[in-house]
């Protein structure tokens, strides 16, 4: 479970922790942990307007959460 500031956030992750559990526990999204401890407006900003964050692990992990969401 993930719990955020944000319902939405809420929504999109935990929509794709429940999608990918399987791969997260076996050491799959490694950025994971760290794009968690971004500030809530940084990640939906982020989710929102997909743009290129710079960090190539990052931009990776932003898919596959809005993959999630269709």
């Amino acid at each position: 479970m993930c719990r955020r500031g944000m319902k939405e956030l809420d929504i999109l992750l935990e929509r794709f922790l429940d999608n990918h559990q399987a791969e997260i526990e076996q050491g799959a999204w490694p950025a994971l942990e760290t794009l968690l401890q971004r500030e809530d407006d940084w990640l939906w900003d982020h989710l929102q307007r997909p743009a290129q964050t710079g960090d190539h692990d990052f931009d990776i992990l932003f898919a596959a959460i809005r993959s999630s969401d269709a």
